[in-house]
């Protein structure tokens, strides 16, 4: 029995023993794996710690990374918009682009065809230089020539004034008078002529056709006919006058002739004073006629103005001309006769002073030119001319002298 109990006491203490050093083993094992725990928490908890402090870093980051990104995609946004309006300009600047290159090869072609223009105008330019030689040769001989022609029209214009009447002869018979005398080229187409048969005065004025030196040819033979017809034949009737001239004029030209192609002739106002007292056919002077004085006047295409009492009245003209091809037609001149009184006055003119182009390039006319007479009646003669001088020029102002201009005025 004891022996049992030992036995049993001795497997409780083997027992007791073997739990204690499980236990004592387990608590080491215990302590270990706590103290491995402890570290490995310890180990978890920093690796939790640096986690959660990744983590709020992440945060931070991505926080900072969606500020990042709402900025980008805001810059994105402008940018794509700036991109819009890039490509818009861009698109805008190509097509200018494109047109500047289109512009730019038609201003190639441009200058192509202009180089070829300058080639031409440089080979022209050498032939107009060539030329221009050729012509300042010719300019001077001509020159030369011209100043021959003028030297000529000036001798030619010495040997009309040699032909005209003396206006100191006229003056003497007419000492209220005036003669008005502007060639347009220096020699005259109109003239005018004057002569004394025993009582009677003659006095003309005469416009050929033309001007100038064609003009002045035709006065010569005017001038030449007149002295023949009342110098040499003695006849003083206006209108016979006329008759004859016309007649002369015909034959000198051959107008009679078949096929002449002359045209040239000429307008004429013939006016012839009587004296009828003794004192009048002796002195032959207007001044000392004391109204013993008979007009009498004919006209070819020019008439008479006679002013009366500051009245003008008009004395028309036969519609014929001097010569001319109308030679056929049957051409009758008319003598119209006036008895003159004191301080009359009496006009006959060529149509060069009312067909003068002068203001706002207008005519002067006829009706303008018997308004100026009347306006005029309180000067005399010599003023008279002065006026009607000084007002043509300036009536013309800067314009040519359309053509010859000649008139008579005569006061009794």
């Amino acid at each position: 029995m004891v022996n049992t109990s030992i036995l049993i006491l001795f497997f409780l203490t083997i027992i007791l023993v073997s739990l204690f050093c499980i236990y004592y083993f387990l608590k080491r094992s215990f302590i270990k794996k706590s103290a491995v725990l402890e570290v490995k928490k310890s180990e978890l908890e920093n690796s939790f710690n640096e986690l959660n402090a990744a983590t709020l870093s992440q945060s931070e980051e991505k926080e900072k990374f969606e500020i990042e990104k709402k900025k980008t995609q805001e810059k994105n946004k402008k940018i794509w918009q700036m991109s819009e309006t890039v490509y818009i300009e861009k698109k805008k600047v190509d097509e200018q682009l494109q047109l500047l290159q289109t512009e730019k090869e038609k201003l190639e072609e441009e200058k192509k065809k202009v180089d070829e223009k300058v080639k031409k105008l440089w080979s022209q330019s050498m032939a107009i230089h060539a030329e221009k030689e050729k012509i300042n040769e010719i300019k001077v001989e001509i020159e030369l020539q011209h100043r021959e022609v003028i030297d000529s029209v000036n001798y030619a214009k010495r040997i009309q004034e040699a032909i005209l009447p003396s206006l100191n002869e006229i003056s003497v018979c007419f000492p209220h008078s005036f003669v008005l005398f502007k060639p347009k080229n220096i020699v005259s187409g109109d003239f005018y002529w004057f002569s004394q048969i025993n009582e009677k005065i003659i006095i003309a004025s005469i416009d050929c056709t033309g001007h100038g030196v064609p003009g002045a040819f035709m006065s010569v033979i005017g001038s030449t006919l007149l002295n023949q017809i009342v110098n040499e034949k003695g006849i003083t009737d206006p209108a016979e006058i006329l008759d004859l001239l016309d007649k002369g004029v015909n034959h000198s030209l051959h107008q009679t002739q078949t096929g002449s192609q002359s045209r040239d002739g000429m307008d004429a106002a013939i006016c012839c004073f009587e004296f009828t007292s003794r004192v009048g056919r002796e002195k032959r002077v207007m001044s000392e006629a004391e109204g013993d004085l008979k007009l009498h006047f004919a006209g070819a295409n020019r008439p008479l103005y006679y002013i009366k009492n500051n009245i003008l009245e008009e004395t028309k003209a036969d519609k014929f001309s001097i010569g001319g091809l109308d030679y056929n037609n049957q051409k009758k001149f008319t003598t119209h006769t006036f008895l003159l009184k004191k301080n009359d006055s009496l006009y006959i003119s060529t149509d060069g002073f009312a067909d003068q182009f002068g203001q706002n390039n207008k005519k002067l006319k006829t009706k303008k030119f018997k308004e100026i007479l009347l306006s005029i009646q309180d000067k005399s003669m010599q003023e008279q001319k002065n006026f009607l001088d000084t007002f043509i020029e300036n009536w013309r102002e800067n314009l040519e002298q359309t053509d010859d201009i000649q008139m008579i005025g005569i006061r009794v």
